[in-house]
C-alpha cells in the first residue's frame, strides 16, 4: 500500500468512527425514548413541540387550544405513574431450538419480590443482550445490496448501522400484556418472538413496565436476566434430493463400495500391467511369465459408502448473504435425507466435522445445530482443507458440496473428487458460472 492509499485508509477509518459514535449515541438516545414515551407519546410530543414554532402567540388559537391539551394530557399521565413501583423478578421458559422466520412462543412468570407490588396493568418486552456492532464489525461488513446506494448513504454508513443492529437482534421484539393465570404468587403469561436469522439469539433481560393513564407514558425498569436459543437455518419442505450420480452399491444393496488399495491385506480382484511407482512386492510373477510383460496386483478393500456434507465457509466477509443461502439448501437437504432415514455420515463444515452414527432425530438435530453455528473460515484458504475432503470423499458414495464461491479452484478439487470414483452434487450460490464438464452435478441455489 503506497502513502496515498495509506492516508486514504486512515482518514476514511477517522470518519467511519467518528459516524460510528454518533450512530451508537443516537441508538441509545432512541431507546430512552422508547422506553419512556409509547408510539402515540412520541407523536404528542412531536406535536406539541412543533406547536411552539407555529400558531402560539397572546392570542387564543384553535393550534393553542390544541397545544394545552396535549400537554395537559402528557402531564396527566406523568402524574398517574409517580407512585408506581417495581420490584419484580420473572422466569422465561424458553425452547432450545426454533426455525427462522417461525414465531417463536414461550411462557413467562412474573412475581413481585417484595410481594406488595401490584402486576396489574403491567407490560413486558424482551431486551437484546448486544444489539450494538463492535467498531470493527461496523466497518468491515457490507449491507446486502449497499453497492446499490448512493454515494452519500454510502459513505455515511448508516443504513448499514440499522442492518448490523437488526441482525445483532436477531428478530421482532414486541410487548406483552402481563394478563394470565396466577400461579406460585406470581403471573403466568405467553410471550413471543420471530427471529429472523439463524445462530444463537441472546436475551439481556426484560423491561418491565406501566403505561400512563392515557397510554403516552411509560414507566418502568430493566430487569437483567440473560437467556438464549437457537435458531436453525430455513428449511424447505420442498426440496427433492438430487440423484445419486457416482454411489456404487453390491448386489445386496447395501451401502458399501470397492476402493483401490495397496497391500496383501486386502482382496485380490485382477491384474493389470506394472507401471513405475508400483510396489515390487505386488508382482504376478506367474501372470508375467506367461505374458512376458510385468503384471502387477490390484488389490481392494469394500468400506461403507454413505454420504457426507461438505459447507464451504472460506471466505473473508463477516456475513456473506450467498452463505445464508447455501446453509439453508444444506438443512433441506439433512431435513430430506432424515426422512428416508439415510443421514449422511459426515458434515463437514470448513475444516471442522460433525460424525453422524445414524439417522436419530438426535444425530439429526445436532447436525442442524452445527448449520445454526457456523461461521466463516476467515484468513484461511479453501486449498488447505482439500485433503481431508478427498481423503473422506474416497470412502464416501456421495459428496454433497456446498459453496458460496463456485471459482475455478473450487471446480478443478471437484473434478479430482469425481476422479476418485464417488458421486458428487454441487450446489452453489452467487456469481459462479456453470462449468460444461461440471453441469450434470450442479444445482444454482438462487432464493433463500
Amino acid at each position: 500500500m503506497n502513502s496515498y492509499n495509506r492516508q486514504f485508509f486512515v482518514i476514511g477509518r477517522i470518519v467511519k468512527r467518528r459516524h460510528y459514535k454518533w450512530y451508537s449515541a443516537f441508538y441509545r438516545l432512541n431507546e430512552r425514548i422508547e422506553r419512556k414515551f409509547t408510539m402515540s407519546g412520541q407523536v404528542l410530543v412531536l406535536c406539541a413541540f412543533a406547536l411552539v414554532f407555529f400558531g402560539l402567540n397572546t392570542r387564543i388559537s384553535m393550534l393553542f387550544v390544541v397545544f394545552a391539551a396535549s400537554i395537559a394530557l402528557l402531564l396527566t399521565d406523568a402524574v398517574s405513574l409517580m407512585f408506581k413501583s417495581f420490584g419484580f423478578e420473572f422466569e422465561r421458559f424458553l425452547p432450545e431450538c426454533a426455525s427462522k422466520g417461525k414465531e417463536v412462543k414461550y411462557p413467562v412468570i412474573l412475581r413481585a419480590e417484595s410481594g406488595k407490588e401490584s402486576l396489574e396493568n403491567l407490560f413486558y418486552s424482551e431486551v437484546p443482550a448486544s444489539p450494538m456492532p463492535d467498531f470493527e464489525v461496523f466497518n468491515s461488513t457490507k449491507e446486502p445490496g449497499e453497492e446499490k446506494r448512493n454515494a452519500f448513504d454510502k459513505r455515511m454508513g448508516y443504513y448499514r448501522w440499522k442492518w448490523l443492529v437488526s441482525k445483532n437482534c436477531g428478530g421482532k421484539y414486541g410487548e406483552f400484556a402481563v394478563s394470565g393465570r396466577k400461579t406460585g404468587g406470581g403471573i403466568l403469561f405467553d410471550a413471543s418472538f420471530q427471529p429472523e436469522r439463524r445462530g444463537k439469539i441472546a436475551f439481556g433481560g426484560a423491561y418491565i413496565f406501566h403505561k400512563g393513564i392515557f397510554g403516552l407514558l411509560k414507566k418502568g425498569k430493566i430487569i437483567t436476566n440473560p437467556g438464549s436459543f437457537l435458531v436453525l437455518p430455513e428449511i424447505k419442505e420442498s426440496f427433492e434430493i438430487p440423484e445419486n450420480e457416482g454411489a456404487a452399491a453390491n448386489e445386496k444393496n447395501e451401502k458399501t463400495r470397492e476402493i483401490q488399495e495397496q497391500g496383501s491385506g486386502f482382496e485380490l480382484r485382477s491384474l493389470r500391467d506394472f507401471v513405475p511407482g508400483d510396489s515390487i512386492r505386488n508382482i504376478h510373477w506367474k501372470s508375467s511369465a506367461k505374458s512376458g510383460q510385468l503384471r502387477t496386483k490390484e488389490f481392494y478393500k469394500e468400506v461403507d459408502s454413505g454420504s457426507l456434507i461438505f459447507i464451504d465457509n472460506f471466505f473473508e466477509e463477516h456475513y456473506n448473504e450467498d452463505f445464508e443461502k447455501i446453509l439453508s439448501a444444506a438443512a433441506s437437504l439433512l431435513n430430506a435425507l432424515q426422512r428416508d432415514e439415510n443421514l449422511p455420515q459426515i458434515l463437514f463444515v470448513g475444516r471442522e466435522s460433525l460424525e453422524i452414527p445414524d439417522s436419530s432425530k438426535k444425530s439429526f438435530s445436532n447436525a442442524l445445530a452445527k448449520l445454526a453455528l457456523a461461521e466463516n473460515y476467515a484468513g484461511n484458504k479453501f486449498e488447505n482443507c482439500l485433503e481431508t475432503l478427498f481423503e473422506a470423499g474416497r470412502s464416501a458414495s456421495t459428496v454433497f458440496f456446498f459453496t458460496p464461491k463456485y471459482d475455478e479452484n473450487r471446480k478443478k478439487a471437484l473434478k479430482t473428487l469425481a476422479a476418485l470414483g464417488c458421486g458428487i452434487r454441487i450446489f452453489y450460490a452467487g456469481e459462479g458460472e456453470s462449468d460444461a464438464e461440471l453441469s450434470r452435478y450442479e444445482t444454482k441455489i438462487d432464493v433463500q
